[in-house]
């Protein structure tokens, strides 16, 4: 179904970029995707990757970050086996403090502010959409990230749940809700916003109107338009036995 978003696209993004000291040139697009559970999220990312390598001059490779970034965070600072603790539903608890003082895994804030920096990291490589985690807020005054919202009636959303997961109309409905919720909590914990504010998007889809190939494809031209990324793509410059681009 998610043909694009793969641990083995994010290993090999991160294997090319992460340890680079710098780079020279402006930052390629980056896209922050923030959805309501059930508009469509992966689905769109997935689309819309495979939209953008095939309709722009270079047609260099879009790569989709969305649940499996945690972990990747969690493998360049060496924080394996915390992973639970970065879901976005995750609430703290005085358990979880108290395990925290015990030393058993890092604070929730430790976590976010290394997520966060990641983010960052991967908004100024560019050529990635990021899904979720306040990616928008964290990167607002990146000039090269575009950000999007999908929503979609709750009623659509749960029909969504039923069909991809097979639940009842109840457990889809409270499925919904729990991540809606979390959400919804995450953003206005660790950034003081509301998740569901369109000022901090530059376009919010309905996808009870659009469908999600369209909704991809909708984003990709605005991507496309806006960062100019049908001009032909810059010539490589040999250096040696390897090619240099600049």
């Amino acid at each position: 179904m998610w043909e694009n978003i793969t641990s083995d696209r994010c290993e090999t993004y991160i294997e090319r970029h992460f340890g680079k000291k710098g780079k020279t040139g402006e930052s390629k697009p980056a896209i922050t995707l923030s959805r309501s559970e059930g508009a469509g999220g992966l689905t769109v990312s997935s689309e819309l990757a495979k939209y953008l390598q095939e309709k722009t001059k270079s047609h260099e490779e879009w790569t989709v970050f969305d649940q499996m970034l945690v972990a990747k965070v969690l493998e360049v600072f060496k924080l394996n086996g915390v992973s639970q603790f970065m879901k976005e539903d995750h609430k703290g608890t005085v358990t979880d403090a108290f395990e925290e003082f015990i030393g058993l895994h890092p604070s929730a804030w430790t976590l976010v502010e290394r997520t966060n920096a990641t983010i960052l990291r991967l908004a100024q490589i560019g050529n990635c959409i990021l899904v979720g985690r306040g990616g928008n807020i964290v990167t607002k005054d990146i000039p090269n990230v575009f950000h999007v919202r999908l929503v979609g009636s709750f009623e659509k959303r749960v029909e969504q749940a039923i069909k991809v997961f097979g639940y009842d109309q109840k457990a889809a409905a409270n499925y919904i809700k729990k991540k809606d919720q979390g959400r919804k909590r995450y953003i206005k914990d660790h950034f003081d916003a509301d998740i569901e504010d369109p000022l901090l998007y530059h376009i919010v889809i309905n996808t009870d109107y659009v469908t999600y190939e369209e909704a991809a494809h909708m984003i990709g031209r605005e991507v496309i338009k806006r960062y100019k990324l049908d001009a032909p793509a810059k010539p490589e410059i040999m250096t040696g036995q390897r090619a240099a681009v600049f």
